[in-house]
């Protein structure tokens, strides 16, 4: 394998171990089952070394290293014999390629390979970040059908108290149906939350297609809580992270690399317009005479104007596009950084707000609404509202733990490394 592919590989390993941590505790994993619970990291290997697009790179690579042979080969010398009614001529001829054609393919062929391997490591940060996408939005529905299943156990008990209540006469006939109803919602609910499951397992699993044994690529749920979240450096930290070199990330250095294309492409074809020159030399024999002669020849184009001028012309376009493009790219990076500096700030916000002051309000006033109830103070549609402002506050803190991971994602996408071992 290539050794540029060796090395970027390994770096890619150390950097899926620093990434994101995800804590693992008994009470998320489920026992006794036919299939093993699936970690964050064991899904990373799994893509790494199956996923379709990422195993086709050895063979790209492979196939320039190919074009870089063939690039350094100079002209083979030529042997011609010529036939005549008195002469019989052999000529050992040799092109010499002038203006440094040679080095200008043997560059060429060398910032195609540097394009082709940058390409390689953001292909890899991208599949790696969608299958950690993908693992979190799985994670995620794990956890709205543990809050459902609790919700229903909740429903399940409130539906008992308010028959007592029914039966004695306290409450109204409908109290029990508006129950009734909320928990029939809510199975319902659950079903189509078990199907939803069902396609992000599938769609996580399409991360490395490429491997088909289910006794080493299945799993029944996966481990982990969204609960955790990553410690990320002191915002002054993280800005001088992301400030510290645009110029080092990946995508800007992608961008590099079809820039060094455009200037190669420009030298060959100005290489290409010099006119290459042919000697030669031969033994002619005359038959009638019975002599020998040395034969020396040379020719070469006469070029009065460039033959290339026009693809010179198009690669100095094109120099100059590429120029102009790497100075938006940095931009566009720095902006989309700071970007997804100001949304993870702002999400950490709203989590800690949900967790520490919301949800223990909702939670009291769960409480106090349900003693309410039982002493007739309050209707059953108040203990459900109750219910669902609890309920929709952990949903929402849900989606912004999964937005925060997301965040995390997309930035050490960018950057090419993990923020969390940065401080």
């Amino acid at each position: 394998m290539n050794k540029h592919l060796v090395r970027a590989r390994m770096s890619m390993l150390a950097l899926v171990c620093s990434l994101p941590a995800i804590s693992f505790s008994a009470t998320d994993v489920e026992t006794k089952q036919a299939l093993p619970s699936l970690s964050l990291k064991h899904a990373l290997q799994l893509t790494l070394q199956y996923n379709p697009q990422l195993v086709a790179y050895p063979f790209y690579l492979r196939q320039l290293e190919g074009e870089l042979t063939q690039a350094d080969i100079s002209p083979a010398a030529r042997a011609e014999i010529e036939l005549s009614k008195d002469d019989t001529t052999l000529t050992f001829s040799q092109n010499f390629e002038l203006g440094d054609k040679r080095q200008a393919r043997v560059g060429f062929t060398t910032a195609k390979q540097a394009q082709r391997q940058s390409e390689f490591e953001i292909s890899k940060l991208d599949v790696l970040a969608e299958t950690s996408r993908r693992y979190y939005q799985l994670l995620a529905l794990q956890k709205q059908k543990t809050l459902l299943s609790t919700r229903i156990g909740q429903e399940q008990r409130a539906l008992k108290i308010i028959n007592k209540r029914a039966k004695s006469g306290a409450v109204a006939q409908a109290d029990v149906a508006t129950m009734a109803l909320g928990l029939a919602r809510s199975h319902n609910t659950l079903e189509q939350l078990e199907f939803s499951i069902g396609l992000k397992k599938d769609a996580l699993a399409a991360m490395w297609l490429g491997q088909q044994d289910a006794s080493i690529t299945g799993f029944s749920q996966l481990q982990g809580q969204l609960s955790k979240l990553p410690k990320l450096p002191s915002e002054q930290a993280l800005t001088r992270v992301i400030n510290k070199g645009v110029k080092q990330l990946p995508d800007y250095r992608y961008q590099v690399a079809l820039s060094r294309i455009s200037d190669t492409r420009l030298a060959l074809s100005q290489a290409n317009g010099s006119a290459d020159i042919k000697l030669g030399l031969g033994l002619r024999h005359n038959d009638i005479r019975n002599e020998q002669s040395i034969v020396l020849s040379a020719s070469m184009p006469l070029n009065f104007d460039n033959p290339n001028r026009g693809r010179i012309a198009s690669a100095q376009a094109q120099q100059t596009l590429s120029l102009e493009q790497l100075d938006i790219k940095r931009q566009q990076l720095t902006i989309e950084l700071k970007r997804i500096q100001a949304r993870l700030k702002k999400e950490m916000r709203l989590a800690k707000r949900i967790n520490k002051q919301l949800l223990p309000l909702a939670s009291e006033l769960l409480s106090t609404t349900q003693k309410a109830y039982r002493q007739g103070q309050y209707t059953v549609l108040q203990w459900i509202d109750a219910q669902n402002q609890v309920f929709n506050l952990e949903q929402d803190l849900i989606n912004s733990q999964v937005q925060i991971f997301t965040q995390v994602l997309e930035l050490e996408r960018i950057l090419g490394q993990s923020i969390i071992s940065a401080q």
